[in-house]
């Protein structure tokens, strides 16, 4: 598919072995003449394609592109939303001296403990009575070093009062039921012990406001709940062109890879897999891998000691498991993907699970085609830039007779037809180099019963030019060139394509003058 990158590196260069006549009548003009390895044709026209391809030279020579998609990374924190104290909200009200205040965690969650990352605590308290008070504010399931958190205070007699910042960085918190106890002891200067009267109806004497908080792991049960992970989309550009082929990938191949932090069982749910064909058509992926529409993605265990690993799930689906090598045959231009998570699918209480403040999910696809298959008329085209030299302005009536020649000679499986469009400077065709339609220039080399290119075939191609179509097309300042590409056999059969195999062309201009 790649050799129409030859023509972008032509030079003027003698044309040594096109053995084109020469007497003191007839005068040849080289026009182009290189050689370029297959590696090196694949890797220019992949720079001609999307920034996400790859080709890949394996150790065998063969070559292997990859279209591959963004890497869909979903942090925990976008998903699992523990103790949400907004910014600017309004304090905890504390109605009573213990309390019990639910935390906000995700549906189906329970919490056994948590860590803080960071958070700010003030304390406020609100002392109506006439009378000072003393006494001490603590959250019984908050701890650092061992140490529960505690708070002494004093607040004179009818005053308000707010502590200084409490930081809670490295408290552990631990729960059995979803909420987080809140307790203040008040006492009189007879040691009696009071709760604090509302200062208005409805509005408790203590009140603390949280700020900055932030957790660093917490651990607990995941309950059965579904969200959504990606939807992400790959451009395919197997054949760039608008022009006609049919392309036949040998082994084509599929590869979805999750890494996984999340300490919990996740299990991936497919919810679209298709690609759109050249033809404007979608072909759904069917597959034998996924159980239904979903898979369970590998995950680190809280029972393992695994806190903090990640861990990696590899899901290929090519032609043994799947219609993929159907939906190739079709030249797909895009692959779409929407996958979603469901957490404990098996629902086993029995499982501790976990997440750190850096879990992620992440999902990535790839394609990957192996240069190995068929191609029929496989369409591809290039402008370039063209000089006729000395022979713009020469007189044509000194013409006599115009030829041009082109010389090939291929180790590659692939033959190609050509047709070449003279433009002039506005890009606008004046004449074609063959008459009606394009011709063979280059035969494939000959190959064996695995595909394998045995040798190397020359081609030689001669196109006469009458002086009145040569008149017009010396003019052009570029060349347009529309190349089918056939592999060996017709493409009937599939060839490999080698790094190491290459091409060589040249073409040369012949002109006859008339002697006087």
């Amino acid at each position: 598919m790649a050799l129409l990158g030859v023509f972008s590196a032509c030079k003027k260069v003698g044309l040594d072995e096109a053995d084109i006549a020469g007497h003191s009548a007839e005068y040849a003009f080289p026009l182009m003449n290189t050689t370029l390895t297959l590696k090196d044709l694949m890797f220019k026209v992949l720079n001609d394609t999307l920034s996400g391809d790859t080709i890949v030279v394996n150790p065998d020579n063969t070559m292997t592109l990859y279209y591959s998609g963004d890497v869909a990374e979903k942090p925990a924190t976008d998903i699992f939303a523990f103790f949400e104290f907004p910014p600017n909200a309004p304090p905890i009200p504390i109605p009573d001296t213990i309390y019990k205040y639910p935390l906000t965690v995700p549906d189906s969650v329970y919490i056994k403990r948590a860590d803080v990352l960071t958070g700010e605590l003030t304390v406020i308290i609100i002392n109506k009575l006439q009378e000072p008070i003393t006494g001490i504010f603590s959250i019984p399931q908050m701890s650092k070093n061992g140490q529960v958190f505690k708070w002494p205070f004093t607040v004179p007699a009818d005053t308000n009062i707010f502590s200084p910042v409490l930081y809670l960085d490295g408290h552990n918190l631990l729960s059995d039921s979803n909420t987080l106890q809140f307790r203040y002891e008040a006492y009189l200067p007879n040691g009696d012990r009071v709760k604090l009267p509302e200062p208005f109806p409805g509005f408790p004497a203590v009140g603390l406001s949280l700020q900055k908080f932030t957790l660093s792991y917490v651990e607990g049960y995941w309950g059965f709940s579904e969200y959504p992970l990606t939807r992400d989309t790959i451009d395919i550009d197997i054949n760039q062109t608008s022009l006609k082929g049919n392309v036949k990938v040998k082994d084509p191949k599929v590869t979805m890879t999750v890494s996984n932090s999340w300490g919990f069982p996740t299990r991936g749910v497919v919810k679209y897999l298709s690609f759109l064909g050249k033809d404007g058509n979608e072909y759904k992926l069917e597959s034998t891998v996924f159980n239904g529409d979903s898979i369970d993605f590998e995950y680190p265990s809280w029972a393992a000691g695994e806190v903090g690993q990640t861990k990696y799930t590899h899901i290929v689906l090519d032609g043994t498991n799947s219609n993929i090598a159907d939906i190739f045959n079709a030249q797909p231009v895009r692959l779409i993907y929407e996958v979603a998570g469901i957490s404990n699918a098996k629902r086993d209480p029995t499982i501790t699970g976990f997440l750190t403040n850096e879990s992620t999910i992440a999902l990535s696809m790839n394609v990957e085609l192996v240069l190995e298959g068929s191609a029929q008329d496989f369409g591809a085209e290039q402008t370039l830039d063209l000089n006729f030299g000395d022979y713009t302005d020469i007189d044509t009536t000194k013409i006599e007779e115009v030829e041009f020649k082109l010389v090939t000679e291929n180790t590659t499986p692939i033959s190609s037809a050509l047709q070449l469009y003279f433009q002039d400077e506005n890009g606008v065709a004046v004449d074609s180099l063959f008459r009606g339609e394009p011709q063979f220039i280059m035969d494939a080399a000959p190959v064996d019963a695995n595909g394998n290119a045995t040798g190397s075939k020359r081609t030689e191609t001669f196109v006469q030019m009458d002086i009145e179509r040569f008149d017009r097309v010396r003019k052009a300042k570029k060349i347009f060139l529309q190349t089918y590409f056939t592999t060996a056999n017709g493409g009937l059969v599939p060839v490999k394509l080698l790094a190491t195999q290459q091409a060589t062309i040249k073409m040369g201009l012949k002109v006859k003058t008339k002697i006087f």
